[in-house]
């Protein structure tokens, strides 16, 4: 028996093997500096901001729009960059594993940069105090980026514990005392915590 292949999927199969090899991998969207904008993003297929992957293999088309930035991914067994100094349309296949996964630009790191989590990656815990007399705390002051759970003992009758960050805004009632605990998906960047009644209970959390 003779099996006849198109002429234009032979051009294919010479030319651009890598279409048929990751035909079957879930495919991700990168997009950084669009008119050398402040913006950075990885979208699923469905155009939606990626917080959590299956492991696995994902074919990641990368838009890098600007000789002012870069994308830059890292995580377990990943660390994958465009360069800054030019623009670049470029598609990275990578494998992800249990973990967290960040993504930013290297220049401007600070305001430029998201995470997700992949596989089965227990939440950081964290624990945080107000009270019983003019204090506050969190411990510990670092903690990675992705789902963390975060325990406020608030032992105070005349301050609460505020906790705001990129795209983050929790609170105790001032008149409020006993124990929360709020599950919360975190960013990397610089948290503030305070207390609303007294100015001088304040602090900083850092996500990397």
């Amino acid at each position: 028996m003779t099996i006849r292949i198109a002429p234009v999927v032979l051009l294919i199969i010479l030319f651009f093997p890598s279409a048929l090899a990751h035909a079957d991998n879930p495919r991700l969207v990168a997009l950084v500096g669009t008119n050398d904008a402040f913006v950075i993003s990885l979208r699923d297929a469905s155009g939606n901001l990626v917080t959590h992957l299956d492991k696995g293999t994902y074919d990641i088309a990368v838009s890098d729009r600007s000789e002012q930035h870069n994308f830059h991914l890292r995580g377990p067994e990943v660390n994958n960059a465009t360069p800054v100094e030019a623009a670049q349309e470029v598609t990275w296949t990578v494998t992800f594993t249990d973990g967290r996964y960040s993504y930013m630009c290297d220049v401007h790191s600070t305001t430029m940069h998201g995470s997700f989590t992949v596989g089965n990656v227990p939440p950081t815990a964290v624990a945080a105090s107000v009270g019983p007399r003019k204090s506050i705390s969190v411990r510990p002051k670092t903690a990675p980026s992705g789902p963390i759970t975060f325990t406020v003992n608030d032992l105070s009758k005349t301050d609460n514990f505020h906790l705001s960050g990129p795209g983050l805004n929790k609170k105790t009632g001032v008149g409020f005392r006993g124990r929360v605990t709020w599950s919360l998906q975190l960013e990397p960047g610089r948290y503030t915590y305070r207390s609303d009644k007294t100015k001088r209970l304040r602090g900083t959390f850092t996500v990397t």
